[in-house]
């Protein structure tokens, strides 16, 4: 099957409200900062990797849906992506698609490969933040 790419429909936003919201709710948890970028998510993620994640309030599907659509959200104000769902052979998950250079960013999906098969206890949202905001940069001149 060959890549599509779908508009959002009213179930998708619904599911990314419910996932912003926990995911505000996950940094309200591990940190009393006001402000939301991205080395503020790589502080609480690495936050919650290096408690006793089994028992947390917050699964791993909680921490990549709510942390990734933050980070989603964060790329959407910044750059002008949209949020759209990909499908493929593996099925649909929600991405961002800027459409001038037909980048697509999976920031759920992201997440879930620090998180399984091993946990990854790094910053990777700055990092990842910094080569999307570059190679935006280099395709808009």
């Amino acid at each position: 099957m060959q890549t599509q790419i779908h508009p959002f429909s009213n179930a998708d936003r619904q599911w990314l409200a419910r996932s912003l919201e926990r995911g505000r709710a996950i940094c309200t948890h591990y940190s009393a900062e006001s402000g939301l970028d991205a080395a503020a998510l790589d502080r609480v993620f690495v936050l919650w990797a290096g408690s006793s994640s089994q028992t947390s309030e917050f699964t791993a599907d909680d921490i990549a849906s709510g942390l990734g659509s933050l980070f989603g959200e964060l790329l959407q104000r910044s750059f002008s992506f949209n949020w759209v769902q990909v499908e493929d052979d593996l099925g649909r998950e929600p991405a961002l698609l800027e459409e001038k250079t037909g980048s697509i960013v999976m920031p759920v999906n992201a997440v879930y490969k620090r998180i399984e098969p091993e946990l990854q206890k790094q910053p990777f949202f700055a990092p990842m933040w910094q080569m999307i905001a570059a190679h935006l940069e280099k395709s808009h001149k």
